[in-house]
């Protein structure tokens, strides 16, 4: 689902065109959920910069192959030799897998110039990952918040920048239920265990269709909140979160006809826009913010539609609460103790 774009302010610089990618050669480029959507069309689109290596990531090799394809047909002739594409393996769902792919990276690399945060789930039935937390919370914020602290060595050699794949859907939260999140252990927790019983009962299993967007509306509240906390911490690194609008890809179209038509109000309710717009179309944000002059960026800033900044006053109260801000940081620290 995309942002609101209302009270919006223009940096000086935008790229609404996959036509204007910039030369980025020497570049080294890793996105997320690579092999469809939003990811293979931000791949495609970027591979014509002819950077030096794109990963793309995602759970299953063989669905790459047509991706990595159209990659290397998009390089530009100067860099058809000389651009390396690859695949890389990571389930943002398991942590053990994203530390592994990240291991990966570490390994191979001496530095990362762009990290593009754009897979993700929504609207799914109540799930835990393999690590315990909610299923949308986990996947869209826990998963790439271990990769880009893993990473961040590579980001700050390179003076890199992480771009976080968000949505308008965020205004549906209002909040981050930290203690929901993931189930608590021990005797101690066992009144909290009860509040976490009588929301599910309230709200997964009375309301599904609604509790399962407010789930996906809080892990995309947690990404706007979470680029602004990385760019204060880590100034040398440009963060900053993106929305794409409302996108005919395999997440939508896959959709039930109840979460159509929540993602169809929604998109009117909170952006003013009517339809869908494709992949190609829908990237281009995201492909702005990976490619544009660093200096164009505003640290920690969200970006709708293509290169407009988000004016404060136009985001939620959630989205502007500092201390929250401050709050998921501390808590995402604590979770990612033991994998970093």
């Amino acid at each position: 689902m995309p942002h609101a774009e209302s009270a919006t302010t223009k940096p000086a610089a935008q790229g609404d065109s996959d036509k204007t990618i910039p030369s980025l050669a020497g570049q080294v480029i890793l996105i997320t959920g690579g092999t469809g959507g939003l990811g293979a069309a931000s791949a495609v689109q970027l591979a014509r910069g002819g950077p030096a290596r794109i990963y793309v990531s995602g759970r299953r090799e063989p669905a790459a192959a047509a991706v990595i394809d159209a990659m290397r047909a998009a390089l530009p002739t100067s860099s058809t030799s000389s651009t390396d594409v690859r695949f890389l393996r990571c389930d943002l769902a398991d942590l053990a897998s994203v530390r592994a792919a990240a291991d990966e990276v570490l390994a191979r690399e001496a530095r990362l110039d762009v990290l593009l945060a754009n897979a993700g789930v929504a609207a799914v039935p109540p799930a835990r990952t393999s690590d315990g937390y909610e299923v949308h919370f986990g996947t869209n914020h826990v998963g790439h918040a271990l990769l880009v602290r893993k990473l961040l060595p590579l980001l700050q050699a390179a003076r890199g920048r992480v771009v976080f794949v968000t949505s308008f859907g965020y205004r549906g939260a209002w909040g981050i239920p930290f203690a929901s999140i993931k189930p608590q252990e021990g005797a101690a927790a066992t009144e909290g265990k009860q509040q976490q019983q009588q929301q599910r009962q309230s709200q997964e299993w009375t309301v599904p269709v609604v509790s399962r967007w407010t789930r996906y509306a809080e892990s995309k509240l947690a990404n706007i909140l979470y680029a602004r906390e990385l760019a204060e911490r880590y100034p040398e690194v440009a963060s900053v979160s993106v929305t794409p609008g409302f996108v005919a890809t395999g997440m939508t179209e896959g959709m039930g006809l109840w979460d159509r038509a929540m993602v169809r109000a929604g998109s009117h309710l909170f952006s003013g826009r009517r339809g869908m717009v494709s992949a190609e179309d829908g990237a281009r944000n995201q492909v702005w913010a990976a490619s544009v002059d660093r200096g164009a960026l505003a640290a920690g800033g969200l970006y709708d539609p293509v290169g407009v900044l988000a004016a404060e006053k136009s985001l939620t109260g959630p989205a502007r609460d500092r201390e929250l801000g401050r709050r998921l940081w501390d808590w995402t620290e604590g979770e990612l103790k033991g994998w970093l």
